[in-house]
Formats: C-alpha cells, sequence, structure tokens
C-alpha cells in the first residue's frame, strides 16, 4: 500500500523545470505538485484541501495576493511557502517574510539550492515537534561493515542513554541484522509496509523487536522483492515516526542510491559515510563525497568513519584524508577475534566485549555524534598523519594535485 505523500504547490514554475522540481520535491516525501498559474488559483486550491508546502513567485506579487496566501496556510500548522525572484532584492525579500515566506531563492534556483531549502523546512518542522536524532549508517560498496558499524553505534547510544530507547531500522534489501543480532522477530520492513497509511507511533512500536538493552530493531524483509516495496514516500513516512518514538534512531541504508536510500539520507541529521583504507573504499568513499555536495549536503552533515583501521597499514590515516580531502571524524580497530566470536553469539561486539579498544571506539563516536558538535578529526587525532608510503600510488589513482 502506498504511503501518503507531501503535497505541494508551484505557482507559475516558480521553482524552475517542473520536472526538476518533483525530482527533488519526491526525496522529502512530496508527490508532484500541482502547478496553477497564478496566486489566486493557488489560494483557491488551498482552500479546498491541505498542501504542506506553496513555492511563489514574490515579482509584481501585491500585498493582497499575499496576505490571502497566509491566510490559507495558516490554516494548516506545518504548512511552509518558499519564495522566488529573478533578483535578491531585500525589500522584496523582506515583504514575503513578512507574509509568511520562510525561504527566498533566486529565480530559477539550482536544484542543490532548492533541496536546502525544502531540507530546512521539513527539518524545522521536526524541530518544532522536538523530535528524535536520526543516523544514517552509508557505504557507497559493500563489504566495508556498514550494517556492523549501524548495529554497533546504536547499542553504544542505548548504553549511553542508561536506561534509554534506541531506533535501529534496516533499510537493506536481504539485510542480515536479524541473524547477526539472533533476532526472532514477529514483523519486519514488509509487515510495515502492509500498513504504511495507518503508521503511527503505537503502531510502529507495535512492529518492532525489542532487545535487553535498549534497543528497538526494524529488521528487513526476509523477501527482497517485498522489501523493494519500500519507496521515498514510505522511507520519509518510517523516518518521521521513528524520530517521534526514539531520542536516536539508526538507520542501517543499502549501497546503492536508490529512492529509499536517498529518502533516508535526505532526512538524517547526520550521514556516517563507512570506509576502509583500501583503494577501492576510498575511490568509493571520494565518489560518494562528491554526490552529497551535488546533493546538497553540508560538510557538518557528513561523518566520515575509517572502519577496520589497522595501525601499520600501508594506507595511512594521513593518505585517506588527503585522498577524500578532509579528514576521518572516527577510526574504528580492526578486532577481527572480538568481531567473529560477537556474530557467533548474536550480539554486537561492544556488548560481547565491552572494554576492548573497538569499544571504546565506538563510545567516543557516539560521544561525538551526541554532543552534535562538527565532525572533527583533530579530536581523536585522526587525519594528522602525512603518510607518504603510499601517497604517490594514491595520487595517481585519485589524481592528487591536480586540478
Amino acid at each position: 500500500m502506498a504511503a501518503q505523500q507531501r503535497k505541494a504547490i508551484i505557482v507559475g514554475g516558480a521553482a524552475g523545470p517542473q520536472d526538476v522540481a518533483n525530482g527533488v520535491l519526491a526525496r522529502f516525501g512530496f508527490g508532484p505538485a500541482a502547478s496553477p498559474l497564478s496566486v489566486a488559483e493557488a489560494t483557491a486550491l488551498l482552500r479546498g484541501e491541505r498542501y504542506d508546502l506553496v513555492v511563489v513567485p514574490l515579482q509584481n506579487l501585491d500585498a493582497a495576493e499575499l496576505a490571502a496566501l497566509e491566510r490559507e496556510l495558516r490554516r494548516y500548522p506545518g504548512a511552509a511557502a518558499i519564495g522566488t525572484a529573478p533578483h535578491a532584492d531585500s525589500e522584496l525579500i523582506v515583504r514575503g517574510m513578512r507574509f509568511g515566506v520562510q525561504e527566498f531563492l533566486v529565480y530559477p534556483p539550482e536544484p542543490t539550492d532548492f533541496a536546502g531549502a525544502v531540507e530546512r523546512i521539513v527539518r524545522r518542522l521536526h524541530t518544532d515537534k522536538h523530535t528524535g536524532v536520526l543516523f544514517a549508517v552509508f557505504s557507497g560498496k559493500g563489504g566495508l561493515g556498514t550494517s556492523s558499524v549501524a548495529a554497533n553505534l546504536a547499542f553504544t547510544l542505548a548504553a549511553a542513554q542508561r536506561g534509554g530507547r534506541v531506533g535501529l531500522a534496516e533499510l537493506v534489501a536481504g539485510g542480515d541484522l536479524r541473524v547477526a543480532l539472533n533476532l526472532r522477530p514477529h514483523y519486519d520492513v514488509g509487515d510495515l509496509l502492509k500498513k504504511i497509511d495507518q503508521l503511527d507511533a503505537e503502531l510502529l512500536q507495535s512492529l518492532m523487536t525489542p532487545c535487553t538493552e535498549g534497543v528497538w530493531v526494524l529488521p528487513a524483509a526476509e523477501d527482497e522483492e517485498v522489501a523493494d516495496g519500500l519507496g521515498a514516500a514510505a522511507t520519509a513516512r518510517l523516518v518521521e515516526q521513528l524520530r517521534g518514538v526514539f531520542p536516536y534512531t539508526v538507520l542501517d541504508c543499502e549501497h546503492h542510491m536508490s529512492d529509499r536510500t536517498l529518502a533516508a539520507l535526505d532526512a538524517a541529521d547526520r550521514v556516517l559515510l563507512v570506509t576502509q583504507l583500501d583503494v577501492a573504499a576510498l575511490h568509493s568513499a571520494k565518489r560518494t563525497l562528491g554526490l552529497f555536495q551535488r546533493l546538497g549536503y553540508a560538510d557538518e552533515k557528513i561523518v566520515v568513519v575509517v572502519n577496520r583501521h589497522q595501525s601499520g597499514g600501508m594506507v595511512t590515516l594521513g593518505d585517506a584524508a588527503t585522498v577524500l580531502r578532509r579528514p576521518a571524524s572516527a577510526s574504528l580497530p580492526n578486532d577481527y577475534h572480538t568481531s567473529s566470536e560477537a556474530l557467533t553469539r548474536g550480539v554486537p561486539a561492544v556488548v560481547h566485549a565491552a572494554s576492548t579498544e573497538l569499544a571504546r571506539a565506538y563510545g567516543a563516536l557516539a560521544a561525538q555524534l551526541g554532543a552534535g558538535g562538527a565532525a572533527d578529526g583533530a579530536r581523536n587525532g585522526n587525519g594528522k598523519h602525512n603518510g607518504h608510503g603510499n601517497t604517490s600510488r594514491l595520487g595517481r589513482i585519485f589524481s592528487i594535485g591536480k586540478r
């Protein structure tokens, strides 16, 4: 069953090409926007039904038209407006703000600018509701331990809260969190999809599997075809409810940029980009950082996490910082023995061996995220190395130094 989508109105093509604007809106759970030619037509639409967002051209609008639009928007709590104009005229912007316009963009807006404005509005709505913090764990290629990072981070956050609850949702078709955590869930993402239109906090909690450590898990559907039914709108609906239920939620994302992955990354407060110190992983991470830039993500939203770090390896943290043009925010030591034993027992490594260096590294990562500060490799000394051993080879591969 399809999830209920947010609704938008774009007046007179104010957001630029309609197909491009609709593509941006879809990332945030909106359906295709209505496209009236005038503010008067938009106001008439608002009288008939709720819309969550109106994009309006401010140029040549008079005060009466703006006032009528504001009156209709005020009827719907959380409804917002974006104004556009060919030039950033201060008087025009101030007049729009007086009538409830929350964001201004120069026309025609770049898709990244439009996405940023929509994201701020959606985030503001979450903030007004005092919602929880959302972490998305992602890597551009498989085999880097992304699901393990997600699970261990969730259990570390729960332990840090002393009795608090943390949500862990698996958005990976065919994922294996239920095996890694030795779960026997009654429900999974497939069951949630059947009731997505009825989803509220109570239903969500009834579908999740609680662990004794305070983590509530929503595992992926075992049937991958069913799991593929989780699209952008359903994902947006799911994460909105997760925010309302849990102070912290960790999303285990799949390794390619599907609609649900993009919706999860867009909605997240912080994106943990998992990589390793090898050529293939760094190449993938570099490509992903470029994609994040094109999507308009702020630098502080991205947290680069080096997983399975081994001191004395051929590629250093300094090499990685040079390749990625930013230091890693955190590194998690390679502890194959502990990780293998934990997997065999069906518990996260941080629960199986809480006094290991690996568990302490997760604690430092959780503290860094929980503090809400900017990702800063200097905090734990990462990224300070200059590592010359393989720079020349990495330089050839990644064209370091070429402009």
